[in-house]
């Protein structure tokens, strides 16, 4: 016996994410002036990344990619200011293929981290989205608000997020 049930007025999953996570985000992704000091940050904060993975760090939003990874290319003396980061490769050395992060030369797997500056909500708050990808269901992303007090960012809000 089949039993049907009316879900009249609920939401998909799905159509709770789009109002949360709407797709039509404009970012302020660049590494600029106005960015340096909360991608300076956001770099401090790297997880050491496993020894058995390899994995590129970028300031591109996923959405901006392209079909075979146009991603920014964070400064090499930037990277190299934080131990835990400059274990990450340069954006350049990575590709997409079929939404498959790949290294270069090798074509071997490969992890893409990003942290991209949505917007600025005043001079010392900010939005970004932080995540990582490495292929169809094997990524996730989230955003933050973080606030500077006192010469130090820390998060003051945390917004949507998924996992895929």
């Amino acid at each position: 016996m089949l039993i049907l049930y009316s879900l009249a007025g609920c939401q998909s999953e799905d159509e709770e994410l789009e109002e949360e996570y709407p797709e039509t985000v404009t970012y302020d992704a660049k590494w600029n002036e106005r960015n340096r000091d909360i991608y300076r940050y956001l770099l401090s904060k790297l997880d050491k990344p496993s020894r058995d993975r390899i994995y590129f760090v970028t300031t591109t939003p996923m959405t901006e990619w392209g079909d075979t990874g146009e991603w920014e290319t964070i400064p090499e003396d930037e990277i190299q200011a934080f131990p835990d980061a400059a274990l990450y490769r340069p954006a350049s050395e990575a590709y997409l293929k079929d939404d498959n992060v790949l290294e270069k030369d090798t074509d071997a797997a490969a992890w893409m981290q990003w942290m991209s500056v949505i917007s600025w909500i005043s001079d010392t708050e900010v939005e970004v989205e932080e995540g990582i990808w490495c292929c169809p269901l094997g990524g996730g992303a989230s955003r933050k608000t973080y606030e500077k007090v006192n010469g130090e960012w820390t998060v003051k809000d945390y917004g949507p997020s998924w996992v895929s």
